[in-house]
């Protein structure tokens, strides 16, 4: 058993409060019939509370019937409430699309193989090459599941088994609403975004993004015709005021802002929610990195606060396994997928199935979430490396920034310092650190210097933060004169 992200939603006793999380995952599927529950310490540590409050939550769980306790074994789901199905209503009013959209076909073409001895169908490749290829990078397969076929196109949504997979996976860490059929398979969040701006934007509509952000979404806002608005950005998030009223959509990271690192507060976060709602905006909500957390699990997602089908949620691999895997989803809400699944069709046709059955055969056979554990015990290592780090010999000069998860931590330039001298002495001292306002198009966050630390060793920390310290310590007269 992973992670299994419940909602405290603050009112009435806490123990109140854990029973009603763990009810509301045995009915919306996030715990399925014969799951087995977290241990209660691991449990009691990512939720922040105590073991005997959990045990307390549980037993009244097994009292009732819903959970069972086995010996040596653990807690496991006796029975749910109901089953799975698709929060959102197919009956919700649909958001304006664009004229790319309407342009689309109304059936996409596929060319289906004949019932006949000898078959001339162009577009499919020998099965010859598929039973190599197969041997030489799938050797691990379960016996009982079988790759989808390489020599065959699958549908552009992706492979229903993995979707399947993926839809699990939201549901129980990220508390995403959704099941496998609200799920489009892309080559990443690039193309996510791509689709998706097709679809919602072009010249005359406005869009808003945060400022400073994500700098590849910006452009591909532009590139749609559509007018670009950044919007500010603080320590309890995007500035939700400030955002401007007739907008088509707005992209966010609310769990983990890029670059800045910082949570969106709860405030916002449902005064975002709630203005989407009245002004009938769509929210593109990019979670890239929230698998990794250090201390209590993140936030659940914004789109599980989401009545009115008005948030989209974005996800990736490029962060839990590595960018050059390519493989990415869309959780459409139901007013879009159908058109979102034919645009898919029109502009890749699919995301590769070697891919695809890579991660199905990773996900099935449980290295996944081995990876994700051993990745989640390294990173949260070098989070704290770096932290202390910073905190105790940089404090002259940089204040972290707070941020409970994501492979980055930011850091704001100390009054009377000169951010571009810092990082001019950091160049020359061969250090790496990169200004915030370099993902600003208001030209924000010239204060801010961010530090990732994905590729970077628990000794590369030490050491470069070392040479750091000692540069600006002998510099320091300089930094402060270079004040503007």
């Amino acid at each position: 058993m992973g992670d299994l992200l419940i909602r405290l939603d603050g009112t009435g006793p806490i123990q109140q409060q854990v029973y009603g999380g763990i009810y509301a995952a045995l009915e919306d599927g996030r715990l399925a019939l014969g799951q087995r529950l977290p241990a209660s310490r691991t449990w009691a540590l990512q939720l922040g509370v105590s073991r005997n409050t959990i045990r307390e939550a549980t037993a009244a769980l097994i009292a009732e019937g819903w959970l069972e306790a086995r010996v040596g074994a653990g807690l496991f789901v006796r029975a749910v409430p109901a089953a799975i199905r698709s929060p959102a209503s197919a009956t919700a009013a649909p958001l304006r699309l664009s004229e790319w959209s309407e342009r689309l076909p109304a059936r996409t073409f596929v060319l289906a193989g004949k019932d006949v001895d000898v078959d001339f169908r162009p577009g499919v490749v020998s099965n010859d090459a598929e039973q190599l290829f197969r041997r030489k990078r799938l050797a691990r397969w379960p016996a009982d599941l079988e790759p989808a076929l390489l020599s065959e196109y699958g549908p552009p949504e992706g492979d229903i088994r993995l979707r399947e997979r993926i839809a699990a996976y939201l549901r129980q860490s990220r508390a995403v609403r959704c099941t496998a059929a609200d799920i489009v398979i892309t080559t990443g969040t690039h193309q996510s975004l791509d689709l998706l701006s097709r679809l919602l934007l072009g010249p005359g509509t406005t869009f808003a993004i945060e400022d400073p952000g994500f700098p590849v979404a910006a452009e591909i806002i532009r590139l749609s015709g559509s007018e670009l608005t950044p919007v500010r950005v603080d320590e309890q998030g995007i500035e939700v005021d400030d955002i401007p009223r007739g907008i088509a959509g707005l992209y966010c990271t609310p769990n983990h802002q890029f670059p800045l690192g910082v949570t969106l507060s709860p405030e916002r976060r449902r005064a975002l929610v709630a203005r989407a709602a009245k002004e009938g905006f769509v929210i593109l909500e990019d979670d890239y990195d929230c698998e990794f957390y250090y201390g209590t699990m993140p936030s659940p997602c914004l789109q599980s606060e989401d009545d009115d089908q008005r948030v989209i949620y974005l996800g990736s691999l490029s962060k839990t396994m590595a960018p050059g895997f390519r493989l990415g989803f869309i959780v459409s809400p139901p007013w879009l997928l159908e058109r979102l699944k034919c645009a898919k069709w029109i502009v890749d046709r699919q995301t590769s199935t070697h891919v695809q059955n890579s991660l199905l055969q990773f996900m099935v056979s449980g290295d996944f979430a081995s990876h994700l554990s051993s990745m989640r015990i390294e990173y949260e290592k070098r989070h704290a490396i770096l932290l202390e780090a910073i905190r105790t010999h940089l404090r002259n000069w940089l204040t972290p920034l707070g941020s409970t998860c994501g492979l980055h931590i930011s850091t704001r330039v100390n009054a009377g310092f000169d951010t571009g001298a810092l990082c001019r002495i950091a160049d020359e001292e061969g250090v790496g650190i990169y200004r915030g306002g370099t993902f600003s198009n208001a030209g924000s966050a010239s204060d801010i210097l961010v530090f990732g630390f994905g590729a970077t060793s628990a000794q590369q920390i030490t050491k470069g933060i070392g040479l750091l310290a000692s540069a600006w310590q002998s510099e320091d007269q300089s930094l402060r004169s270079s004040v503007k």
